[in-house]
């Protein structure tokens, strides 16, 4: 799928910002093979596992969840989890958790949608994706991309792509191919079929500090956004947006395309509430993704007064915000407790952001108006290319 700019990019120059780099020179050589990319002139869309939606049609947003399921164990080279005698259930739990997120949308803000942001296999199932949005009363991005983060490893596939000589531009291939034309069937061996069902979003995350192969993951991010425009959503660890904020608009990414992701807490490796170091990111053009709303650190007075902080600077237009809910977990290979057949079920509220986060917000003196341009207008712009 070819891509069409947003009319309101902020048009700055990444040189104003980033120094150069041995990664930067490696990575003009990768991106010299793309072009730019070429948009034509017709309307911008939301890619839905569904099909594509008009982002006026979106309504309220949830910009970081995962519905119904991870499951990591292919990161410990163990076999997929076993899904068929719970895959009712978990279409039957979830529909009914996010048809309470949609209940809680005034008919303006509604339908509603979420970004499924479980990347390429880590539990990710389109068909299983497509069947929830068939119940579900709100409309479901899904995401391509390689995920990492200090708690499990990397993907043995991103792992290897990640060493490869040409390994990054050949994982841009794969980004690109789940966007164009549909994510790839884990049910066979990897990269051997893939669906036709398309991802909207491309997912990646960082350790706190950046491994090598992480950072193949981000420039091979950068490449496929810009080639097709869609955006780049990631997981920080603690700290790290900042440094992946530089080195995706050094790669080539487009600031309006790029979400800093899990802001709230320690997003500078130091303190709890890090309201500078929004800014920088924030003057960078990217967005601010504040999406664990309402979990241990992150509970909704303290995301609502970082949130009011970049309100304050001027920067409501590049906030988003969301929960990180998981409703079914499996990790069987750990020693964590467990429900039922390795699986870890949670009751997730998925209508916090919409109930509590407004509340505070309101408290603190955001206008409705500048909520709405949060919850709605923000990721209808951000989703659409």
């Amino acid at each position: 799928m070819e891509s069409v700019p947003i009319s309101d990019r902020r048009n700055l120059s990444r040189r104003q910002f980033l120094a150069g780099s041995t990664v930067a020179a490696w990575t003009a050589l990768q991106l010299g093979a793309c072009g730019p990319t070429e948009r034509p002139d017709r309307a911008a869309a939301v890619q839905t596992v569904l099909g594509p939606v008009a982002p006026q049609r979106l309504g309220a947003t949830l910009m970081h969840e995962h519905a119904p399921t991870v499951d990591w164990s292919e990161l410990y080279a163990t076999p997929a989890a076993p899904l068929d005698s719970l895959r009712e259930r978990m279409l039957t739990e979830t529909s009914g958790m996010l048809n309470a997120f949609h209940r809680s949308l005034s008919a303006e803000d509604g339908p509603g949608a979420i970004v499924e942001c479980t990347p390429i296999r880590v539990g990710r199932y389109p068909q299983l994706l497509v069947d929830l949005a068939r119940r579900a009363r709100v409309h479901i991005i899904a995401s391509t991309g390689f995920w990492c983060e200090a708690l499990a490893p990397q993907h043995p596939w991103a792992i290897r792509l990640g060493i490869e000589p040409d390994g990054a531009a050949r994982m841009a291939d794969l980004f690109a191919r789940e966007i164009s034309e549909g994510m790839e069937d884990p049910h066979g061996g990897r990269g051997e079929r893939f669906t036709t069902i398309r991802a909207g979003a491309i997912k990646i995350g960082t350790s706190a500090l950046m491994r090598p192969s992480e950072k193949a993951v981000h420039i091979a991010a950068a490449m496929a956004s810009r080639q097709t425009g869609c955006p780049v959503t990631t997981h920080t660890t603690n700290g790290g947006g900042l440094e992946q904020a530089r080195l995706l608009l050094e790669s080539g990414a487009d600031p309006g395309r790029v979400i800093i992701g899990h802001q709230g807490h320690m997003d500078d490796g130091r303190n709890a509430e890090a309201g500078d170091y929004h800014l920088e990111i924030a003057r960078l053009g990217c967005y601010l993704q504040f999406d664990r709303v309402g979990a241990g650190n992150y509970d909704c007075d303290k995301q609502a007064r970082l949130i009011h902080n970049l309100v304050a600077a001027g920067f409501e237009r590049q906030i988003l915000v969301s929960h990180d809910h998981v409703p079914y977990f499996y990790r069987a290979f750990s020693a964590e407790t467990k429900d039922s057949h390795g699986w870890r079920e949670n009751r997730a509220d998925f209508t916090i952001v919409t109930t509590k986060l407004a509340a505070s917000l309101e408290q603190l003196g955001v206008s409705h108006d500048q909520i709405r341009t949060i919850l709605v207008e923000n990721p209808g712009r951000v989703l659409a290319f």
